[in-house]
């Protein structure tokens, strides 16, 4: 619409200078007319309404209003959890206190792996009906003294206090210590099965080693399906030249 507007007012204005220059055919010659000077004088009239046109225009589109930015919601703050303990601080000054008598822990020893031990124990731990008590060194006290190399027979005695027969298959087994070449004595005759009460004497050969030194070896009985019972007994000896 804009450009037919402009384009009619270009076609009168040539129009309008035409019909002035043929109006003034028969008169005295006047100044002649620029041409050019016509041309920018209409161009600018043209640039100038254009000019308030568009002003016009701009005035009559309203700003469109920014949207207002969204506040953000508050967050609620995380509650606080609270962890509490319900496991009792030990008391390790109050462990076995009866009537503020303080009374001493026991070492648990394992069945088979008790620490080597200078001499000979009397402890007792019972298998089910099985249980052994050491009595006495009936050979080879602790301390003896063996020169390197010399072979000895160490026999201690034991006493079944358990409630059932050390059979045949029971044995006194090597348990743990200086082996020094020692083996297990098994009981094979029934003739020599151990009733609850009585005792019996267990002998082991065994060879002092030849580096001079102090050795421990220790023997406890076994069931006849392998399992230790009873307390442990020990050889101690001094290898010297």
């Amino acid at each position: 619409m804009l450009r037919l507007k402009k384009y009619l007012l270009f076609i009168t204005a040539i129009s309008l200078d035409l019909a002035l220059a043929s109006c003034n055919a028969n008169k005295a010659p006047q100044p002649t007319t620029d041409v050019n000077g016509v041309y920018t004088s209409v161009a600018s009239t043209m640039i100038a309404q254009m000019g308030d046109q568009l002003t016009q225009t701009a005035q009559a589109v309203s700003p469109t209003a920014l949207a207002s930015p969204t506040e953000l919601s508050t967050l609620a703050p995380l509650p606080t959890i609270s962890i509490e303990s319900t496991l009792t601080p030990i008391n390790t000054t109050a462990i076995g206190a009866t009537n503020g008598v303080t009374t001493p822990i026991a070492n648990l020893t394992p069945v088979g792996a008790a620490p080597v031990a200078v001499g000979t124990t009397s402890s007792s731990t019972a298998v089910g009906c099985a249980d052994s008590l050491f009595v006495a060194d009936v050979t080879i006290l602790d301390g003896t003294i063996e020169r390197p190399g010399t072979t000895f027979t160490k026999i201690w005695r034991m006493q079944n206090t358990g409630t059932c027969t050390w059979g045949t298959s029971f044995k006194w087994a090597f348990a743990y210590g200086s082996k020094m070449g020692g083996g297990d004595s098994t009981i094979t005759r029934k003739s020599d099965s151990v009733a609850p009460g009585a005792t019996h004497d267990f002998g082991i050969t065994l060879t002092a080693p030849t580096v001079p030194n102090t050795y421990t070896g220790c023997w406890k009985m076994q069931t006849d399906q392998g399992y230790w019972f009873g307390g442990a007994a020990c050889v101690t000896i001094k290898v010297a030249q």
